[in-house]
């Protein structure tokens, strides 16, 4: 690419200066031979000043000045013949010419020629003719085109010496930008190029850091969902395993049919958990009309019956006019199965849950009657292998509420651990 530009730059600043010189060239040598035509003439008309009334008078001869070596000085009588000086003996086509009244001038062969008449009226009585050779205007136009070749010369080395400057200038980025898009495709999504000064590929740039950082985001969103889907699903295939197991043991009734049936309610909420990731999978957060007592209804049916086998009750509470809250049934689901079961799991004696107005933002308490939280314990961090921890439901839920654009938060570590749900209201966006 620079050295197109280059190439480009200097076909056009040589274009530029031919078509710029070559005229002005003709137009110089134009100009000289005018103006040594127009010495010619002034010269003549000197020495027609001094030029007698008789020519052919002897008691007063008459003397022609000095002139520059090649500049040939000649008077004519009123016949055309030479009397005194340089020139044809007989009168050429400008003396004529001049013996007819008008001045002339024009090139003779190797001469330029002027011829002034002496006189007044329609008697000419002479005529003063000046010759020049016809290769001074030319020298002296060869030496301004000397001049203009030297100048033509620096305006193509300006013009190059701007073209590799420019072509860095422009090169440069778009290089950038071309390694940067190959670390992008080697798969390293923090590449970034760095900002050059010229607006178009900084723009570029911005708009390929802005993709880079889409696609970063959806990976880590993807790799997230397959963590979270199979901690999930594995939570909800132990349930049914234990079912399933509680029911082939020795002390179990012998007709295996509720077994059966509650296996398949826990395999339907399975298959409606991985339907449900699968949709929150998606990068644009959904803001529908959030229904939160039918939600609550929901979760009241999945988990009573488990907590109310462990001794445990729910208990579901709902304030009035409670406000409106904006964001995806699906996520919401999510939310309260991951604190409901963190509950079940970590906690003790009775849940509750109460949908409550927090200042003019729909909050969703979910606490237990479990032992305090310690202060240094963060239990939205990711379990990893052989950690403690809340695992990575508790990351999940807030990742799902965070996309919604609320919150979620450990609003109470003693005397027992309450969590908070803030849902998004309807003039809220994401993020905010």
């Amino acid at each position: 690419m620079r050295r197109r530009i280059l190439r480009a730059t200097v076909v056009a600043v040589v274009c530029a200066v031919v078509l710029f010189s070559v005229p002005l060239a003709v137009v110089v040598l134009r100009l000289y031979r005018q103006d040594e035509v127009r010495e010619l003439q002034q010269l003549a008309d000197q020495v027609a000043v001094s030029v007698p009334a008789d020519v052919h008078d002897t008691r007063d001869p008459m003397e022609l000045p000095p002139t520059e070596s090649g500049t040939r000085l000649g008077v004519y009588d009123d016949t055309g013949r030479l009397v005194i000086g340089a020139g044809p003996v007989r009168g050429d086509g400008p003396v004529r010419e001049a013996l007819a009244g008008s001045a002339a001038s024009r090139r003779l062969g190797d001469q330029l020629v002027a011829a002034v008449p002496v006189g007044s009226g329609e008697r000419v009585r002479a005529v003063v003719r000046a010759a020049s050779p016809a290769d001074g205007p030319l020298r002296r136009a060869a030496l301004t085109w000397t001049g203009m070749l030297g100048l033509a010369a620096v305006a193509v080395g300006v013009g190059v010496a701007l073209s590799v400057r420019s072509s860095r200038r422009l090169a440069g980025p778009l290089e950038a930008l071309a390694a940067t898009a190959a670390r992008l495709e080697g798969g390293d999504l923090t590449a970034r190029a760095a900002p050059s000064g010229l607006p178009e590929a900084d723009e570029v740039a911005d708009a390929l850091g802005s993709a880079a950082g889409h696609i970063d985001r959806l990976l880590r969103r993807e790799r997230a969902f397959s963590s979270d889907a199979s901690h999930q699903l594995r939570t909800a295939l132990t349930r049914v395993r234990l079912e399933l197991e509680g029911a082939l043991s020795a002390t179990a009734p012998t007709d295996p049919h509720d077994a059966m049936r509650t296996a398949l309610a826990s395999l339907t909420h399975m298959e409606t958990t991985l339907g449900d990731l699968l949709a929150l999978a998606r990068d644009v957060p959904e803001r529908a009309s959030l229904d939160i007592g039918e939600l609550l209804a929901e979760a009241e049916r999945r988990w009573h019956g488990e907590l109310a086998a462990a001794g445990r009750p729910l208990l579901v509470i709902a304030e009035e006019d409670l406000p409106e809250a904006v964001g995806s049934a699906r996520a919401g689901r999510q939310v309260l199965d991951v604190l409901l079961a963190n509950a079940v799991v970590h906690g003790s004696g009775a849940v509750t849950v109460t949908a409550r107005d927090a200042a003019g933002v729909l909050a969703v308490d979910i606490e237990d009657e479990g032992p305090a939280l310690p202060e240094d314990q963060d239990v939205f961090a990711r379990r990893r292998n052989g950690g403690t921890g809340h695992g990575i439901g508790l990351a999940l839920a807030r990742s799902l509420a965070e996309a919604e654009g609320g919150r979620l938060m450990l609003s109470g570590r003693s005397p027992h651990p309450r969590f908070t749900w803030l849902i998004a209201s309807r003039y809220e966006e994401p993020g905010q």
